[in-house]
């Protein structure tokens, strides 16, 4: 009996894997989803370490770069990672509370000092506890970190300096637990507006203020509708590389320590080549575009208004704790 060619082209597939000799039968290529612009600052690091994982793999590995939400939106990706239908995704660290509560620390304002503290956390146990509780509770295998930086406030007229300054103020917030309860722990008023519309809500007065990265900022043209900017940096972003477990697994270990380098090395590129020079100019921008920035005056005030909701964000996330107090402990 004949057989049909599909299940021909199937078999000879299946054989041709197992029977190909040197280096053909140890090729792999894996796909690496993202939700992020091209060229962006997520793009750079995903064709970075496609570039990694190439060279150090002599051409066994190749990773093929999936950009701008074409294989899913960012919780969409990572759910099809988890499921194994996609290898790898570049993803939000808070993203993963869902698979794993204690990741929530990650966007706890004000447990990070600077970037030297914040690096030093994410290589460091912290990360490390972090890694090991995605992996023994979801599908996930974490690769490694890559940082987007802090975030900042912006207003419409003077920036206030104290907390005292803030009472009333109207501050855009997403839809989210977290900024709607930090800006209520100001004083502030938290407005929620979608981020597509953050611009004319400064421009008509629905929002007086804003929270943003210094990058984002310039790249959304926030300085022609704000006048100051307070050096907060009130939130850390960090995203990482997260990959299918059972693929990962199923990798001979040379090449699970060539992926992991990979993303170590890509990490170490992103945040010390690419975005910790951007958002030092994106400050400097800001400046010369008229933008007045300036200091809290009293840094640990702001630090301690946030001790409730570092407490509520450890009581709906179980296990957070320890994370937000390894935060607070390391300088």
């Amino acid at each position: 009996m004949k057989l049909p060619s599909i299940l021909v082209a199937a078999t000879l597939a299946v054989v041709g894997s197992v029977s190909l000799p040197g280096g053909a039968a140890r090729a792999e290529t894996l796909r690496l989803a993202h939700h992020h612009a091209v060229g962006g600052q997520v793009d750079i690091a995903a064709k970075k370490f496609a570039e990694l994982a190439k060279d150090y793999s002599k051409g066994e590995i190749t990773v093929q770069v999936f950009p701008a939400a074409q294989l899913g939106q960012e919780r969409e990706a990572l759910d099809l990672v988890n499921q194994g239908a996609i290898d790898i995704s570049i993803t939000s660290t808070p993203i993963l509370d869902k698979l794993y509560p204690p990741m929530a620390a990650t966007s706890t304002p004000l447990i990070f000092k600077g970037w030297e503290q914040a690096r030093k956390l994410y290589k460091g146990e912290f990360g490390l506890g972090l890694i090991d509780g995605v992996r023994d509770n979801s599908h996930v295998e974490v690769l490694g970190f890559i940082h987007l930086g802090f975030r900042d406030l912006m207003f419409k007229g003077d920036a206030p300096t104290t907390l005292a300054g803030m009472q009333g103020k109207r501050m855009r917030s997403p839809e989210n637990f977290v900024w709607i309860r930090m800006f209520e722990l100001m004083g502030a008023k938290p407005t929620p507006v979608t981020w597509g519309e953050v611009y004319t809500a400064m421009q008509t007065g629905v929002a007086e203020g804003l929270d943003t990265s210094a990058a984002a900022g310039l790249d959304m043209k926030f300085s022609e509708v704000t006048n100051s900017l307070l050096k907060t940096q009130h939130m850390f972003g960090s995203m990482l590389f997260a990959m299918n477990k059972t693929k990962f697994a199923a990798l001979p270990p040379e090449k699970q320590e060539i992926i992991k380098k990979a993303a170590l090395d890509t990490g170490d590129y992103v945040d010390l080549e690419v975005n910790i020079p951007a958002e030092n100019a994106a400050y400097g921008k800001l400046e010369a575009a008229g933008i007045k920035i300036v200091e809290p005056a009293d840094p640990q005030e702001w630090r301690d208004a946030m001790a409730p909701l570092q407490a509520e964000i450890a009581e709906r996330n179980p296990g957070a704790d320890k994370f937000i107090e390894m935060a607070k402990s390391v300088e």
